[in-house]
């Protein structure tokens, strides 16, 4: 990864944390001292309990999802970047699909690994069009450009108009679209295709269908890695 894109996720990962912490601050009804205690917990817990801690402050994943007032970044973690990099790096994927991309952090990972592969295509996936020009600035910036193709607009619709077949697919939408998302997606996997879903315990009653949904069907093999905010790593078999 060149010392460009090295600085840019940097300053992107602090950036969203910046505006997570200040998302929660606001929607917290107790004192600064209190908030802080509260977000040293947080982060001491194993990931498959934090859904459920956020839930006993009244908070859940869709209070710090894109709303009708400020939209956050919402960048996936550095952890969940190198991640998806890794996972991209040793499945050599010609195609990737995004369904929500955001500003572009995880899309900046899948891209660095396809430029270090030497090919293929990242299809990024986004509503929002501030957030939609931040990704076209951020992956000019990083030299990756080449490897994004950014298709603007409702998921859904740009799901319908996709043709051929994705190597992988990472999920970071809204938490109570994934199956139904998803579902549509379908015609697009081929076997051996991995499918990445993130959130699976911070967002964990919304993406319960989801989850279910892959349990009771043999065509996929599925598991829930433990970690970060949980992530559903599921293998197409047929």
């Amino acid at each position: 990864m060149t010392s460009t894109a090295t600085t840019l996720l940097h300053r992107l990962h602090e950036q969203s944390q910046t505006e997570v912490m200040a998302r929660a601050r606001a929607r917290f009804r107790g004192s600064s001292e209190e908030f802080l205690t509260l977000a040293e917990e947080y982060d001491t817990l194993a990931p498959r309990l934090r859904g459920r801690f956020l839930e006993t402050l009244g908070l859940s994943s869709e209070d710090f999802e894109s709303s009708h007032d400020t939209a956050l970044s919402l960048a996936v973690s550095a952890e969940t970047g190198r991640f998806l990099r890794n996972m991209a790096l040793a499945h050599k994927p010609a195609r990737i699909l995004e369904l929500g991309s955001s500003c572009g952090v995880s899309t900046l990972y899948f891209a660095q690994a396809l430029r270090t592969l030497g090919g293929g295509v990242v299809v990024a996936t986004e509503l929002d069009p501030a957030k939609c020009a931040q990704l076209r600035a951020h992956v000019r910036t990083a030299g990756v450009a080449t490897y994004v193709d950014l298709r603007e607009g409702d998921v859904f619709q740009t799901v319908s108009e996709l043709h051929g077949t994705f190597d992988m697919v990472f999920i970071d939408v809204w938490a109570d679209t994934y199956l139904d998302l998803f579902r549509q997606s379908e015609r697009l996997l081929r076997p051996g295709t991995i499918i990445l879903a993130d959130n699976m315990y911070t967002a964990e009653d919304a993406v319960r269908p989801y989850k279910q949904y892959l349990d009771g069907n043999p065509r996929f093999a599925t598991t829930t890695l433990d970690f970060e905010s949980g992530i559903e790593f599921t293998v197409v078999v047929s």
